[in-house]
């Protein structure tokens, strides 16, 4: 059975302290998230310049109208349709911008540039509005060319002034025959003399009609712009930066929350609280190569597995007695069985004799990583076809200190065996033929029919791969451990940051990167 070191039934390593990250959490989600910050900044900045490089250039001009409202005491030009002021100045510009954008003006308009557009386009185009609290109409056109927009805005200022004179000039051709009617009946005394009101109004719009209307007159002439009104580049440009950083920051945020994987110590923190033993670093060229033999490791990947060595067997110093330990997971594929493999050879490499019992039954791999056939299985030795002396064997590669246990084939039933009482037997057999026993464990999340020998071992091992171990996995295995009065010993945290070239390790064991391939297979003869 298990040390009662190991047994905690109040299970104080599932009930970690309480972290506060603050600053420090959202500098790290930056930092783990800054590809996805990056792309998005990049979409939206490229899209803008896609819109810049394609959307139609479009230019505005202006020209200023000044309007001079007529006194409402005038008798003269009463009833002429003549804008007049009030009490309110505002009223009579946005009264005569309002003269400005109308049909028979655009009407003119068309028919002065010969401009294919309908009227009702075309006022499309034109805005009309008073400037600030002054008695200024300005007159905005806008084009697809300088030249264009400036001559539209002329031409609507000019065309306003010249629709209102030429309604001005018909009502004074209605107006000017009637009063020259009234003057003809008065006295000849009073028509020559010109004391007649009648006369001195008949004057007064036969002077007006030869003038334009006073109450509007172009002052200022637009002019071709220098810059495109739009697509206003600057301001595209920003807008997307700002775009892509809102984006990609609430993405990143977003996906830091919802993302169900491990991706930092603090997090693993939060779930346990339990020793790293080792932190390993990541082997980037081996991405689906399966387990991996020492041969294959770099320098600091194999200091990192003697570091667990010496962490976890100084867990045992004291005790007199041999170690068993189980290497297990929350899930496939985090590096266990590479674990496992080279926990137990930097044991025989510190000068112990080391059993490996390969007990994952449906995905065994580390017969092949270290080219290794067995004669029997450990399904054989579970149901008594095979003791376990003659089951083991050796890799020429790797010494006769390291003793293996493997699975000849895959076999999705045989992991029932696992529950078997010889599964029990079978730990206490190895620890007897050597000093350390390590067991390549299937994830007990997965198989529970492992948990019968995760309770005989002295120490359970977890091991963690950042980016890959699913949070609620973990959780779930936790609390299974925790039901089964089992403590893990710690974890190995597979898939940190390589250290840079210029580290002890590699500075004091150049060699230990790489080792040839094993060429062949022995079994062990006791």
């Amino acid at each position: 059975m298990a040390p009662s070191s190991q047994r905690d039934t109040s299970a104080q390593w599932l009930q970690p302290q309480v972290q506060q990250e603050g600053l420090h959490g959202y500098l790290v989600t930056l930092r783990e998230r800054w590809r996805l910050i990056l792309l998005a900044l990049l979409v939206c900045v490229g899209a803008a310049f896609a819109y810049i490089e394609t959307a139609t250039k479009q230019y505005k001009a202006t020209a200023d109208v000044l309007v001079t409202p007529v006194s409402q005491s005038d008798q003269t030009t009463l009833g002429l349709g003549l804008i007049s002021d009030s009490n309110d100045p505002t009223r009579d510009v946005s009264t005569a911008a309002s003269l400005i954008t109308t049909i028979p003006v655009a009407e003119h308009v068309r028919s002065r540039l010969h401009i294919a557009k309908s009227a009702t386009r075309l006022l499309q185009d034109i805005t009309a509005e008073p400037l600030a609290q002054s008695s200024i109409v300005s007159v905005t056109a806008q084009a697809t060319s300088p030249a264009a927009a400036a001559g539209l805005a002329n031409a609507f200022a000019q065309g306003a002034v010249d629709e209102r004179t030429a309604q001005l000039r018909r009502q004074l051709a209605t107006t000017i025959p009637q009063l020259q009617a009234q003057v003809k009946a008065l006295p000849p005394a009073e028509r020559l003399n010109g004391t007649s009101p009648l006369v001195a109004r008949l004057a007064a719009l036969q002077a007006l009609s030869n003038v334009p209307d006073p109450t509007m007159r172009v002052v200022t002439q637009a002019s071709p712009p220098d810059h495109p009104s739009s697509p206003r580049s600057k301001l595209a440009i920003a807008a997307a930066i700002f775009a892509g950083l809102i984006l990609g920051l609430g993405g990143a945020f977003g996906l830091q929350a919802l993302d169900p994987r491990i991706r930092r110590e603090d997090q693993l923190r939060a779930l346990f609280r339990l020793p790293i033993l080792a932190r390993i670093p990541r082997e980037g060229h081996t991405r689906g190569a399966g387990a991996l033999a020492p041969g294959k490791l770099s320098a600091a990947t194999s200091e990192a597995y003697r570091t667990l060595r010496t962490t976890l067997a100084a867990s045992r110093a004291s005790e007199f007695r041999p170690q068993s330990v189980l290497v297990t997971g929350s899930s496939p594929s985090e590096g266990k069985s590479t674990t496992a493999i080279n926990f137990a050879f930097s044991l025989v490499q510190a000068g112990h004799r080391v059993i490996l019992i390969e007990a994952d039954m449906r995905r065994p791999t580390i017969g092949a990583a270290l080219g290794v056939r067995p004669r029997y299985g450990i399904g054989n030795v579970l149901v008594g076809q095979a003791p376990l002396e003659e089951a083991l064997c050796v890799s020429r590669e790797y010494g006769d200190d390291l003793q293996l246990l493997l699975v000849d084939r895959p076999e999705v039933g045989a992991v029932d065996r696992l529950s078997l009482p010889t599964a029990r037997q079978l730990i206490h057999d190895a620890e007897a033929l050597a000093d350390f026993v390590v067991i390549d464990s299937p994830p007990l999340t997965e198989i529970s029919d492992a948990l019968p020998i995760a309770q005989e071992v002295a120490d359970i091992l977890v091991v963690v791969r950042l980016g890959h171990s699913r949070i609620g996995k973990l959780q779930q295995l936790g609390e299974m451990l925790a039901q089964h009065d089992l403590q893990p010993t710690g974890i190995a945290l597979v898939g940190v940051d390589r250290p840079p070239r210029d580290a002890y390790y590699y500075a004091s064991d150049p060699g230990a990167a790489r080792r040839p391939e094993p060429e062949a297979e022995a079994p062990l003869t006791r």
